[in-house]
């Protein structure tokens, strides 16, 4: 069940990706900044989750990867990723041809499956439990502060090359804070719901650490680190 579950959720990344990237909502997309934070949301909320748990059994993965799905150069990697894409120049860069966006969502997508394959690792205990809801915690308050400028700006700086929010009876300041409102609410719902289901897996965690000098007979020792 567990191989059949993974196999799934690869197809379902899969599909995913491949929905940003092709027609109806990349055409959308070149013409509403709002279809264009759509293509980021499905990424960082949808694809890389559900390929970073199609990818967390298996083989042990290589060198690099442990590296960098350790919680702090995964946090560090996602928000910055994150924070670049959204800074006004080089969105504007990357919207303006398919190389640059390709660019965009492939290193978008990259990090994001780093992350959440640090968060989603199967076999976590006690504090790892316990430092990866703090990390998506912190990394869901981080990444809003560009949700939160798109909406209470008082300028539309966002636009894409090919802007049409007028065709959709929108300005583009309005455009802009949809767009906006799209990458606070529907991300935290999942960063937030998934930091819950973590905080409690560790308050009901009653699994010692190796440390414990008095173990209980009837509970495995583990080691505390994440």
């Amino acid at each position: 069940m567990p191989a059949l579950s993974r196999q799934l959720a690869a197809a379902g990344g899969a599909a995913v990706s491949a929905s940003v990237v092709l027609p109806p909502l990349s055409s959308f997309a070149e013409r509403l900044f709002s279809f264009h934070m759509t293509q980021h949301l499905l990424l960082i909320g949808l694809a890389a989750p559900l390929l970073a748990y199609a990818s967390s059994g298996g083989s042990r993965p290589r060198l690099w990867v442990r590296s960098l799905t350790r919680p702090v150069p995964a946090w560090t990697l996602f928000v910055c990723v994150f924070l670049f894409w959204h800074w006004p120049a080089p969105m504007r860069w990357a919207a303006e041809r398919e190389g640059s966006r390709l660019l965009e969502f492939t290193t978008i997508l990259a990090a994001g499956w780093l992350f959440w394959r640090m968060v989603l690792r199967p076999g976590s205990h006690g504090a790892a439990l316990g430092a990866r809801a703090l990390a998506v915690t912190t990394a869901a308050i981080v990444t809003d502060l560009p949700g939160v400028i798109m909406i209470f700006s008082p300028r539309a700086y966002c636009a894409m090359p090919k802007e049409d929010a007028a065709h959709w009876g929108l300005t583009a300041l309005e455009d802009q804070q949809i767009g906006g409102l799209l990458m606070w609410v529907p991300a935290n719902l999942i960063f937030f719901g998934i930091a819950i289901v973590l905080f409690a897996r560790w308050m009901s965690d009653d699994t010692p650490p190796c440390h414990d000098p008095l173990p209980r007979q009837d509970a495995p020792c583990i080691a505390a680190n994440p």
